[in-house]
């Protein structure tokens, strides 16, 4: 008997059958002499509709709510009937199987869900091809060899089952009711609606925020020939030279804050003309300089999603766009590791590895190789204890085939990241002046570079304001002083970069003391491998416009997540609760999944009746969006596309199934 090798996507499976070699082409598989090679299409079963339980269902109505199956059940997707009738024959004709989907939670419920569809019954002659490597020829054969059993991953088909049930019953039961209460087609979300209650809100805080002005004073010195500026802050005792470089330190970094609160800022226009008119023409004493040499330590590898965030912040890519040229670099080119991670760190028995790549990579990038210092022993590289299922994304060798511009950038992204992981720290001499014109105190800053290290990689210090030499009890001169007018800024709007920084650190917007503690290094909102979907779908539906980069609630969404305040499925600590428990199971820290069911199935419970006794005034609502409407709507390019006109738009899509 020969053994099925159950791929997630055909030209995966085309990988496969040329890495194990002489097979011959089938109608959906590939064989050969020991190996039959197949493949699904993505997902190939899915849960059935709530109609496929009862027809009565087919029809949205508050009555029928709330919908729990006894059991959940499932079906053969239309779009891969005849691919799933080829693996359903293959499966009688084999005695063992290797699971070769995506090496994920996803990919383990995919596979999963094919083999039980099928009726396959010996559990114990499944087993699991893991790999974080890019597919090429090599770590095909070589992980091929070193199949796991399948039940050492049961833990991630649990929480993928988990995950797949609870979206399904908080979708289908909260989409349902809060449409048919307000007879519009509203799509509600275990993660989504929290994610975009969060960009309401943070709209919410820009409509809101009243600006109000302060000033800087800049005094412009010269020292003999070196022209220098420096800007006016409240004076403060200082004690101790630690102490004293700290709140230097300290001031310098209020001299970027937009805010009042800044020691830097002055709140009286006249003040602050009376310090600009006094120094212009005086002479200025150095009261103290601070220097010290500060070490940079280079960034983390790659996750996928500080990668999107970067690819968003250069280039303006979404997520999503990051996400699909990473698959292409993996599953194409071979040139990428397995990019669906959470992960910025290595095993450190890849330390063998990363000296080939590095070498490799010499001879196409411009870097010195004996500048870099692969030990084991750097934790920020090479640690164990931080590994999730899959490693760092990093890259796996040069292009053997021409890139498109689009991918070249994302393969340059983490090649650099690589690179520098290896360079030394970069070393620069910060100094802080203070300076005293008569009783008023000025600040001036510099940086001196002492040795680019890693940043060598990336052009050096961005920033890189000169100073001339100066000491305690210097004379300088003052040529003018002025007076710089601002206001203080609202938060600023969220793009895809920002959003995702949020949605993989969940604690950083939960106010709770305690849970932000518990959640700050086991949740998130989705996962890495989902968050970019998240994001198109909420564009897709209307619920968010992007204008340039930035991410704009439509009315939509403002009705919606207003509709829903207090409510637990929009917010962000109790979704990210869900996703912790989710996770928890996926580490086999827990065994059963009744116990998060049994809380989510409670909960929708709870939110209908809500719903259904809710007083909310349909007229009022839409009285409130629309008026919030006309605040926002500079933000916005026009009525069709920020969803002006949702109301009243798809009530035909709830009369006979939505």
């Amino acid at each position: 008997m020969k053994t099925l090798i159950l791929c997630e996507k055909p030209s995966v499976a085309r990988d496969f059958a040329y890495a194990i070699g002489n097979c011959r082409s089938f109608d959906g598989y590939y064989e050969n002499s020991q190996y039959i090679v197949t493949w699904a299409l993505g997902h190939l079963c899915d849960l059935k509709e709530p109609e496929d339980y009862d027809p009565i269902y087919r029809k949205w109505t508050l009555e029928n709510l709330p919908i729990i199956p006894q059991k959940f059940e499932y079906k053969v997707l239309k779009s891969g009937a005849k691919q799933f009738k080829v693996i359903k024959e293959l499966l009688k004709r084999v005695d063992k199987v290797y699971i070769c989907t995506d090496c994920g939670r996803e990919g383990e419920l995919i596979a999963r869900l094919i083999l039980l569809q099928a009726g396959w019954k010996d559990w114990n002659k499944v087993y699991r091809f893991w790999t974080s490597s890019a597919l090429t020829s090599e770590v095909i054969r070589k992980n091929l060899a070193k199949v796991r059993p399948a039940v050492e991953f049961d833990r991630l088909f649990k929480s993928a089952l988990a995950r797949q049930w609870a979206d399904w019953l908080v979708g289908i039961n909260c989409t349902r009711a809060v449409s048919c209460k307000y007879n519009e087609l509203f799509t509600v979300g275990r993660v989504q609606t929290a994610v975009l209650s969060l960009i309401v809100q943070r709209e919410k805080e820009i409509i809101n925020f009243k600006p109000e002005p302060y000033y800087n004073v800049q005094g412009v010195f010269i020292k003999g020939k070196d022209q220098f500026t420096a800007l006016y802050f409240e004076e403060k005792k200082l004690q101790g030279t630690e102490d004293e470089y700290k709140n230097f330190e300290d001031e310098d970094k209020e001299e970027k804050e937009e805010g009042i609160n800044s020691k830097f800022a002055i709140r009286e226009k006249d003040f602050a003309e009376k310090i600009a008119f006094f120094i212009k023409g005086k002479v200025g004493v150095v009261k103290e300089v601070k220097s010290k040499i500060t070490s940079e330590k280079p960034p983390l590898l790659f996750s996928l999603t500080t990668l999107q965030q970067e690819a968003n912040r250069l280039f303006g890519f979404s997520a999503d766009k990051t996400l699909e040229i990473c698959q292409s670099l993996y599953e194409k080119h071979h040139i990428l590791s397995y990019p669906r991670t959470e992960s910025q760190h290595l095993d450190p028995a890849q330390a063998k590895d990363c000296i080939r790549l590095l070498n490799e990579l010499s001879k196409v990038f411009k870097f010195g190789l004996k500048k870099c210092n692969v030990e084991v022993s750097n934790k920020r590289v090479f640690d164990l204890a931080k590994l999730t299922d899959h490693h760092a994304l990093i890259p796996q060798g040069v292009p053997k085939r021409p890139l498109t511009s689009d991918e070249r950038k994302i393969y340059e992204l983490v090649c650099k990241r690589f690179i520098s992981a290896f360079y030394p720290d970069c070393k620069y001499k910060h100094t802080v002046v203070h300076i005293q014109v008569g009783s008023f105190n000025f600040l001036a800053k510099g940086n001196i570079l002492v040795d680019a290290g890693w940043r060598e990689i990336y052009g050096g210090l961005k920033e890189n304001v000169l100073i001339p030499l100066l000491r305690e009890g210097d004379k300088v001169y003052v040529v003018d002083g002025k007076v710089i007018k601002k206001q203080t800024q609202p938060p600023p709007r969220y793009t895809d970069a920002t959003i995702l920084d949020v949605m993989t650190n969940a604690h950083r917007v939960i106010k709770d003391e305690a849970l932000r503690k518990i959640l700050k290094e086991s949740a998130g909102l989705g996962t890495p491998a989902t968050r970019a979907e998240i994001l198109r779908k909420l564009q897709e539906k209307k619920y968010i416009l992007k204008k340039n980069k930035i991410l704009i609630p439509s009315p939509k969404a403002f009705f919606l997540i207003d509709l829903l305040k207090g409510e637990k499925v929009a917010d962000v600590s109790y979704t990210a609760c869900w996703e912790r428990e989710l996770e928890r199971i996926a580490r086999g820290e827990v065994s059963g999944v009744s116990y998060f069911l049994n809380d989510i199935k409670q909960y929708v419970v709870e939110f209908l009746e809500r719903i259904k006794a809710s007083r909310a005034v349909y007229q009022e609502l839409r009285a409130k969006v629309v008026g919030r409407s006309k605040k926002f709507s500079k933000g916005a390019t026009n009525k069709k596309k920020t969803g002006y006109s949702f109301l009243s738009k798809n009530k035909k899509k709830l009369k006979g199934g939505g």
